[in-house]
C-alpha cells in the first residue's frame, strides 16, 4: 500500500474547508496585542545591529545570513528611528507561526476547535508572547519551521511529490535567515527514514527540492568560503560559552515554554508518536539530540514546536468531553498568558519588568532599555576634549549592542563614528590610524576588570571619563566609559580586538 493511502486511511480528512471564524479572530487579537505594545520600551539590542548590519548589505555576516537584517533594515525606512515599525516583520511572522501551526492541525486531521486549541496553546507560550515580540532571526525562523512542518504534513498526508519543491524554496529562503535550520531539516529527514517513509526520498522531486535549496543558499555559502567560514568560528565560541546548551541546560530550559504548557507538549509528542505523524515526534528527538550533541543553545529546539502544539491541540481535543475538562484546559492557557505575556511584552513598568526578567533569568526587559544613556555617557566623555581632540576622536565600543546604541543616538549628541572589534562590526573597521583619540566604551569583557585589558599596552594615557548612568537595571548600567590617547595605530590594534562570540 502507497504511504499516502496508508495516511489517508488512518486519518480523518476534513473535506469541509469553510473558515475557522474563532481561529480566525484569535489570529487578529494576536496581530492587534502585539502591534499595540510594540512601540514601548526600547529597541532590543539586536535590533539595532540587525537596523545596522543592513546598511552594510552583504550575503552574509560572521555571525548570521543576511535576510533578517535586510528585513530590518526594510522596516526601518518605513518609518526611520521608530522602534514599532521594527516590529511589523516581527508581527507578521509571529502571527504566520501560529496559523501555520494551524494549518497542521487541520492536515492532520483534526476538527476546527483543535485547530483553535493548537493556536491558542502556541499563542500562550514563551515562542510567541517573548520571542514574538522583537525582530530577530529567532522569530522568522520558527515562522521557516512551522512553515515546513506544515507543508511537509500536507505531503505526508497528500502523497503529493510536488509539494517537495515548494518545500525546497522554503526550506532555500529559511537557510538564509538562519543556518540552524538546516539542523531541523536533517533531523526531519532522518525522522522519515526511521518513521517508514522512505518513499517519501525516493523521488526526484525530493532531490530537486535539495537542489533549489543549496541554490538559494549558495550566495550565502559563498560569502563564507570568502571570508574564511567565520560561522564556524561562531558555532566554535557559543558551544565554548556553553549558555543554554549541551545536554545539561537543553531539556531543562524547556519549561521556559510555559510550566503549564509542558503537560500539553507532552501529550502532543505522545499523539504525534501513535499515529500516522510519527515523523514530528521523531524530528523532535533526533533534532534534541543533535543540539546537544553539538552544544547548541536550549532555544534553538523551538523549531520543533509547532508540530507539537498540533498533535496537541487534537489530542487535547479529544480528551475534552465535559464542562469540567474544557475549563480547566482553557483556565491553563489563560494562566500561561498570564504568565508569559508580563515576561515578553512591555506591559509593566520598567523598573518591575526589569526585576521580573531577572528573576526569571529573561533579559528581554532590559536589554529594550538603556540605549540612549550609553550615547549619554560617551557623550559625557567626548565633552571632556578640546575641539581640536575631539577632530581626532573616534568611538570604540567593546559589543556590538553599546556600538548600536550608538550609531543611533550618537549623531543628535554630537559623537564621532563608532567602531567595534564584535562581530560584524570587526568588518567595518578599524578606524583611521589618523584617529589617535579613542572613547572606550566597557572593561575587560574576560576578567571582568573595569579597564579593558588592550587599553594598558595600547593606550599612552587611559582616564575614566564617565559612567553609563540608567534608572533601571538595564545590561549597560554602571559601565565604564574611558578616553585612551592611543600609542598604536588601529591598523595594527585591530587584529587584536575583532573576536566572535554570541
Amino acid at each position: 500500500m502507497a504511504v499516502s493511502e496508508a495516511v489517508r486511511q488512518s486519518t480523518p480528512v476534513r473535506r469541509d474547508t469553510p473558515r475557522n471564524r474563532p481561529l480566525l479572530i484569535l489570529l487578529g487579537v494576536l496581530a492587534v496585542a502585539l502591534t499595540a505594545v510594540s512601540g514601548r520600551y526600547g529597541y532590543y539590542h539586536d535590533e539595532m545591529y540587525f537596523v545596522i548590519s543592513g546598511r552594510h548589505p552583504a550575503w552574509g555576516y560572521p555571525d548570521q545570513p543576511p535576510l533578517t537584517p535586510l528585513l530590518a533594515r526594510l522596516a526601518d525606512a518605513v518609518a526611520p528611528g521608530q522602534v514599532w515599525a521594527l516590529r511589523i516583520p516581527a508581527t507578521v511572522c509571529t502571527v504566520l507561526t501560529v496559523a501555520f501551526t494551524a494549518l497542521s492541525v487541520r492536515e492532520m486531521g483534526g476538527s476546527r476547535r483543535a485547530e483553535l486549541l493548537a493556536a491558542a496553546a502556541i499563542s500562550c507560550s514563551s515562542l510567541v508572547l517573548i520571542t514574538g515580540h522583537v525582530l530577530g532571526t529567532s522569530t522568522t525562523d520558527l515562522c521557516f519551521t512551522a512553515a515546513l512542518t506544515w507543508l511537509l504534513t500536507r505531503l505526508i498526508r497528500t502523497g503529493n511529490q510536488r509539494l517537495w519543491l515548494v518545500i525546497g524554496v522554503v526550506l532555500g529562503v529559511g537557510l538564509l535567515n538562519k543556518v540552524m535550520l538546516a539542523l531541523w531539516a536533517f533531523a526531519a529527514v532522518v525522522a522519515l527514514v526511521l518513521a517508514g517513509r522512505r518513499r517519501l526520498l525516493h523521488s526526484r522531486w525530493f532531490f530537486g527540492a535539495g537542489v533549489v535549496a543549496v541554490a538559494l543558499w549558495s550566495p550565502y555559502l559563498v560569502w563564507q568560503a570568502q571570508h574564511g567560514w567565520p560561522q564556524l568560528g561562531m558555532a566554535s565560541a557559543l558551544r565554548a560559552k556553553g549558555s543554554l546548551g549541551g545536554a545539561a541546560g537543553m531539556l531543562p530550559y524547556q519549561i521556559v515554554i510555559g510550566p503549564l504548557l509542558l503537560p500539553l507538549c507532552v501529550v502532543g509528542l505522545v499523539w504525534l508518536w501513535r499515529g500516522p505523524f510519527r515523523v514530528f515526534a521523531l524530528t523532535y528527538v533526533v533534532f534534541a539530540l543533535l543540539l546537544m550533541a553539538t552544544g547548541g543553545k536550549a532555544t534553538y529546539l523551538s523549531g520543533a514546536y509547532p508540530a507539537v502544539f498540533a498533535g496537541a491541540g487534537i489530542a487535547v481535543d479529544r480528551w475534552i468531553r465535559t464542562r469540567r475538562r474544557s475549563l480547566t484546559v482553557y483556565g491553563a492557557l489563560g494562566l500561561s498568558a498570564l504568565i508569559a505575556a508580563p515576561l515578553g511584552l512591555p506591559l509593566l513598568p520598567e523598573r518591575a519588568a526589569v526585576a521580573a526578567g531577572s528573576a526569571m533569568g529573561i533579559d528581554q526587559a532590559r536589554s529594550q532599555l538603556g540605549w540612549p544613556e550609553v550615547a549619554d555617557a560617551a557623550a559625557r566623555a567626548l565633552n571632556q576634549l578640546s575641539p581640536d581632540e575631539r577632530s581626532r576622536a573616534v568611538v570604540y565600543a567593546d559589543n556590538y549592542g553599546q556600538a548600536s546604541a550608538i550609531e543611533f543616538y550618537g549623531p543628535a549628541r554630537g559623537l564621532p563614528q563608532v567602531y567595534s572589534g564584535h562581530n560584524g562590526y570587526a568588518l567595518w573597521g578599524p578606524p583611521p590610524d589618523s584617529a589617535d583619540i579613542a572613547v572606550v566604551i566597557d572593561g575587560d569583557r574576560r576578567t571582568g576588570a573595569e579597564v579593558p585589558d588592550w587599553t594598558r599596552q595600547a593606550c599612552e594615557s587611559l582616564t575614566r571619563a564617565a559612567t553609563i548612568e540608567t534608572t533601571v537595571a538595564t545590561r549597560e548600567r554602571g559601565k565604564p566609559v574611558w578616553i585612551c590617547d592611543l600609542r598604536e595605530p588601529w591598523s595594527v590594534l585591530w587584529p587584536r580586538l575583532t573576536r566572535l562570540d554570541g
